[in-house]
């Protein structure tokens, strides 16, 4: 994978999240809403954009979430499902303590596009950044390091979903957006029963992936 480039020379793509537009996220049922992902210390790679340290070394929270309940089931409830083969399934028992949760930001928020245009203006495409495998987490833990230190102005990054790449996925950094920037405004749903089983079941099943 390439390093993050010099951004005193590659300047990349800002855009605009509006306010009130949907941020969907699956969460812990245990987990405040709106609360944002505190990483460890120090911080360990375990999502794409993941938590990290800035400058200083304090860690910085994330809350990832997508544009839709798809994407933002695909990308956690579905992340580790193979594409083929077998083992195409989810135990039940996974969605005990889920929910889905919408949110939508009390104020518009700048995020870097690392999608479309944005992917060649930074020189990668999406097979060296936000299509890759989990192998490659450290990597793009980095670019995002990267850009939240160089880029003081952004509240976060949007892309396309791996996952479902009909879906924009989100991350906000923690100390850029407060959690009372986010108002929840749907949910929680519990996904193991209800009107979130149905949504995840619809899913799985437009995906072919078995819930048993």
């Amino acid at each position: 994978m390439p390093p993050p480039p010099d951004f005193r020379a590659v300047h990349p793509l800002l855009g605009t999240w509006p306010a009130d537009r949907p941020i969907t996220r699956v969460t812990s049922l245990r987990r405040n809403p709106t609360a944002f992902n505190p990483g460890t210390s120090p911080p360990e790679p375990r999502g794409r954009f993941h938590a990290f340290a800035d400058g200083q070394g304090r860690v910085v929270p994330v809350l990832n979430g997508a544009g839709e309940a798809d994407g933002a089931i695909a990308e956690t409830v579905f992340h580790d499902v193979p594409v083929r083969g077998t083992g195409r399934m989810v135990f039940a028992s996974r969605l005990t303590q889920l929910a889905l949760v919408t949110l939508h930001p009390t104020r518009d928020l700048t995020l870097v596009q690392l999608h479309g245009h944005g992917l060649r203006r930074l020189e990668v495409a999406a097979t060296n950044l936000t299509d890759t495998d989990p192998t490659t987490y450290t990597h793009t833990v980095a670019w995002a390091r990267a850009l939240h230190q160089a880029l003081p102005q952004v509240d976060g990054l949007v892309w396309m979903s791996r996952q479902c790449n009909s879906t924009r996925a989100v991350v906000l950094f923690g100390d850029r957006v407060p959690e009372d920037a986010l108002r929840v405004a749907d949910g929680p749903l519990p996904l193991a029963l209800g009107a979130g089983r149905v949504i995840v079941d619809a899913a799985a099943n437009a995906a072919g992936i078995a819930i048993e």
